[in-house]
């Protein structure tokens, strides 16, 4: 990287408000420097604020989610007047934009104590060494070219990654998390981003693909399985970009990255990355700490001391060399009548109808069925619950219930076929922005 100091370090995406890496390094070289050992930040330029701090000074810290409710902050083990509590650091010498990307390279002691996403429960700490997260950070004069947006929330693994890789090199983030598809496209154009990385429901949410954004070089699909259909439809709107596939998780960080949707064990992780009974296991060197209960203790089963099964479910393409997709996570397999349904397999199937712009399938809890197979539609440019022709298709056939249905049908066993699918304007998601699989749509901040 250059060192230009007058070069935007963070650019808000809605407003276009920038700081520059001058600004940064002034606030981290001022007198009497503070932290939060217990943050939760209000802004995601608050929280890569306090991260780059911690970094900075070899501090330890544990990021709260903006909207952890109090009750739920408790039920962890904390309160919320302990949190945002500052306390001097220790500041042995002035911190210049080398010792600053060196640590984000992995050259920092800081520790950083993050929540799982608690989709399927409580949220559990993992503690994360910043040589851990930037496990696959690369640096270079070329990576230095890159403009990054922040898709991420910056509280968690992903967003963590993201905010490491640009920071090694110097480069400016852009930050559209959270911010909506007119926002995100506006934001991606006006600052010439380069690189991005989201989950496939964010990339789900942008489309159909109305544009071009020639500029972005690199697309990063992550958090959630990804198909090949989404890939296709993704490539019109990204033009000039190569398409890649990341592995990471909470408990391990970053461990494979693809292009395509097709997973090798990378050179250096041999032995360490398995696949055992069709499912990724992990070796314990290559994990964090963990607080309170062990990985594994909320389904996803463990061969022995040294190994945490992971809990997601491969396709081997081919044993030599060793090839795989990843299919789904074991945990949201859903029950119906005996038969095991992947919601993943449904949701392609339906993404493949021409009105449907998104869908989420997820299980209810049934008497009889053990659970009935329901599933909630964004159609193409948007559809009323009674099955009103959507606005912006030309086609003379509205998109219906009993249309999807038998759309399905064609493609797929007939217990894989929703009973119930509703039509809506947007999607449950959790605190990562993945897909939530739960009937009620996951958690909702606390007031």
């Amino acid at each position: 990287m250059t060192g230009n100091s007058n070069k935007p370090w963070l650019i808000d995406g809605h407003t276009g408000a920038a700081t520059s890496y001058g600004q940064l390094l002034a606030g981290l070289n001022r007198a009497a420097v503070q932290i939060a050992s217990l943050y939760q930040p209000a802004t995601g330029a608050e929280a890569l604020g306090e991260i780059t701090k911690a970094m900075a000074f070899s501090e330890e810290i544990t990021l709260f989610d903006t909207d952890f409710g109090e009750r739920e902050i408790e039920a962890m083990g904390f309160s919320r007047s302990s949190l945002n509590q500052l306390r001097p650091v220790k500041q042995s010498r002035a911190v210049d934009l080398s010792t600053l990307t060196a640590a984000a390279a992995g050259h920092s002691a800081a520790r950083i104590g993050l929540f799982t996403s608690g989709s399927t429960g409580l949220p559990k700490l993992v503690w994360q060494k910043i040589s851990n997260l930037a496990r696959a950070v690369k640096v270079s004069a070329r990576h230095g070219e890159a403009v990054w947006a922040l898709a991420y929330n910056p509280t968690h693994v992903a967003g963590i990654q993201v905010y490491l890789q640009a920071l090694a090199n110097g480069c400016t983030v852009v930050n559209v998390y959270g911010l909506d598809r007119a926002q995100v496209l506006t934001a991606l154009e006006r600052h010439r981003v380069t690189h991005l990385s989201a989950t496939p429901s964010f990339y789900r949410l942008l489309l159909p693909a109305d544009r071009t954004l020639p500029a972005i070089r690199s697309v990063t699909l992550g958090g959630e399985s990804s198909d090949a259909a989404l890939l296709e439809r993704l490539r019109p709107f990204f033009p000039s970009a190569r398409f890649h596939n990341v592995y990471a998780s909470t408990e391990a960080g970053t461990l494979l990255v693809a292009e395509g949707d097709t997973f090798a064990i990378a050179p250096g992780l041999e032995g360490k990355v398995v696949l055992r009974d069709g499912k990724v296991h992990v070796h314990r060197s290559l994990l964090g700490e963990f607080s309170g209960q062990e990985p594994g203790a909320q389904g996803q089963g463990q061969s022995n001391a040294e190994w945490y099964d992971t809990g997601d479910v491969v396709e081997v393409v081919s044993t030599g060399p060793l090839r795989f997709r990843i299919v789904a996570r074991e945990r949201d397999w859903v029950n119906v009548g005996g038969s095991k349904v992947d919601p993943h397999e449904v949701e392609t199937a339906l993404g493949e109808h021409p009105g449907v712009k998104q869908v989420r399938v997820f299980g209810r809890k049934n008497s009889v069925m053990g659970n009935i197979l329901c599933a909630e539609v964004v159609a193409v440019g948007g559809l009323s619950a009674k099955g009103e022709k959507p606005r912006g298709r030309r086609d003379s056939q509205p998109l219906t219930e009993a249309a999807l249905r038998a759309f399905v049908a064609e493609r797929l066993q007939p217990f894989k076929v929703p009973r119930m699918i509703r039509f809506v304007d947007s999607l449950a998601t959790t605190r990562t922005g993945k897909l939530s699989r739960t009937a009620d749509g996951g958690q909702k901040p606390e007031t």
